[in-house]
């Protein structure tokens, strides 16, 4: 009998410790958002994770961590898609589109407590669509057929200078550089 007790204590110390790294690491996620009153991210958190709980009551092989953050980012996710009216998106550019326009609105530091509430005032939903980025204009398939590149009178120079080799030329600028490595030879070894 005092081993059994020992496993169900065992098992309640691992299953609190677990609970503890999912609260951990929701609070993390929701400290990402830059929730300006800590109470509401409390309040946040403890609601998520009472909802993971119920969950896991239902299908305890799940583990706590990976339940409550599936859960709470499902969650962020239709309440952005509602908020955006983006729900014909894939849940990642939801999400993604989503965290953008939450971060550029600065909703969740000038009015914490409306975050992930329902329904969301007019003006912060408003506020939060005008930021939203649009990435570039429409993709359209167009044809780039190779055309020769015009340098201008570049080219006129170009060909001038190094398609004509002088040998003169080098040779005085080959003195020049020798007579300038002598010059500056003699001049730090009389330092020195």
């Amino acid at each position: 009998m005092a081993s059994m007790n020992t496993v169900n204590d065992l098992r309640s110390d691992q299953e609190r410790i677990a609970w503890n790294q999912a609260y951990a690491r929701l609070q993390t996620f929701l400290d990402t958002f830059m929730l300006s009153d800590q109470p509401v991210t409390a309040q946040l958190a403890l609601r998520f994770l009472d909802q993971a709980r119920a969950r896991h009551r239902e299908n305890p092989s799940q583990e706590p961590t990976n339940l409550v953050m599936e859960q709470t980012q499902k969650h962020l996710i239709e309440w952005l898609a509602q908020n955006l009216d983006e729900s014909d998106k894939s849940s990642s550019q939801i999400f993604s589109s989503g965290c953008i326009a939450l971060f550029l609105s600065r909703m969740p530091q000038t009015a914490p407590a409306k975050f992930l509430a329902s329904p969301l005032p007019d003006n912060l939903r408003q506020s939060m669509r005008e930021t939203l980025l649009i990435t570039g204009p429409d993709f359209h398939i167009s044809s780039m057929t190779p055309r020769n590149i015009d340098y201008g009178p570049m080219l006129h120079l170009a060909r001038q200078t190094w398609h004509r080799w002088n040998s003169r030329e080098i040779f005085i600028a080959l003195c020049f550089w020798i007579a300038i490595y002598f010059i500056f030879y003699w001049w730090l070894s009389s330092i020195l």
